[in-house]
Parts: C-alpha cells; sequence; structure tokens
C-alpha cells in the first residue's frame, strides 16, 4: 500500500503542531515585549523564518495579525525600507 509512507498519525501531527504554536507564541511575546513602542522595526523575512510564517508576504502578515488578534495588546503596522524595497514589521501597544 503505497499510501503507507504519505501518511502521519494525526494525533502525531496535532502534537508537533501544538508544540509549534506553543513556540511560536513564546517567540512573538518576546519579540513584541522588547522592540514595542520602541524605535525598533523587524524584518518581515526574518519574522516569516523565526515564527513559522507563510512564505508569501502577504499571507505571512495576516498570519502574523491572527497571532496578534490572540494576544490582544499589541498592534502591528508595516514600513517599507525603499532603499531595499525590505519589508519590516513594529509593534505598539494598544491603548487600555
Amino acid at each position: 500500500m503505497a499510501w503507507k509512507k504519505h501518511s502521519k498519525k494525526i494525533s502525531e501531527l496535532k502534537e508537533s503542531n501544538t508544540a509549534i504554536d506553543m513556540k511560536v507564541r513564546e517567540r512573538l511575546e518576546k519579540i513584541t515585549s522588547e522592540t514595542a513602542d520602541k524605535d525598533t522595526a523587524v524584518s518581515l523575512e526574518f519574522l516569516k523564518e523565526h515564527l513559522h510564517l507563510e512564505k508569501d508576504d502577504d499571507d505571512a502578515i495576516e498570519e502574523l495579525k491572527f497571532h496578534l488578534e490572540l494576544e490582544e495588546k499589541i498592534r502591528y503596522s508595516v514600513i517599507k525600507d525603499d532603499n531595499d524595497q525590505s519589508i519590516y514589521v513594529y509593534f505598539t501597544k494598544k491603548e487600555e
């Protein structure tokens, strides 16, 4: 049965995905706590790799937005470096 070598146990996938999600949340929380409301923007390319975001820029930003909505205290903005057309993200704390 050829399909067997292309299959994984659902329980293992769920466990692995949960571990990755927790790692991503911890990493995002660390980044936002150290950069929010400071004069610092983080490269989207770095965030895609470090936070396991989608490879496409727009999809990565949407995924980042989803993660930040769970946190509720932080908002993001995007800024482009016109020198090399790279995209950066910066974080600010929401007013309470």
